[in-house]
């Protein structure tokens, strides 16, 4: 159930997003803006190739990482390890895939900014990532208990 509800929090997020940021920004704070915005990389636009090859390598790696990531999860949850972690990243990491074969990029649009430093925009399904790889690295340093 964690997989779905957080795949389906992000889309309903983009999509909601996507039709009324279309062209403008929503400020909630100082701190925070609605921004919609295209990554054609991967993390904060790291390796953003222009053209179709580029998209399709990153597609392609993508899927590969996932892939890997649904098995190992599957195996660790048969032996009865806690999967929280590995679940929020292969959401999160769906959910972003998902953007990049619709809209041949990732939509983001929550904007944080404090003065002239500005943190590079994401989406929920960044943040499920970050939670998620936040967890596998607790339980890797320190168990799984």
């Amino acid at each position: 159930p964690l997989f779905w509800e957080i795949f389906f929090i992000d889309r309903i997020s983009k999509i909601a997003v996507h039709g009324l940021l279309a062209r403008k920004s929503f400020v909630i704070t100082k701190f925070l803006v609605l921004q919609r915005t295209f990554n054609r990389g991967i993390a904060w636009s790291l390796f953003a190739f222009s053209g179709q090859w580029g998209s399709v390598l990153i597609i392609a790696a993508t899927f590969a990482v996932l892939a890997f990531l649904a098995k190992y999860t599957c195996d660790r949850q048969k032996q009865g390890y806690s999967v929280t972690g590995e679940t929020l990243l292969l959401a999160g990491g769906f959910a972003n895939f998902v953007d990049r074969i619709w809209y041949d990029g990732v939509v983001d649009f929550i904007k944080i900014s404090f003065g002239s430093w500005v943190f590079p925009i994401f989406n929920i399904a960044d943040i499920a990532i970050t939670i998620g790889g936040c967890i596998i690295l607790y339980q890797f340093f320190f168990g799984d208990e």
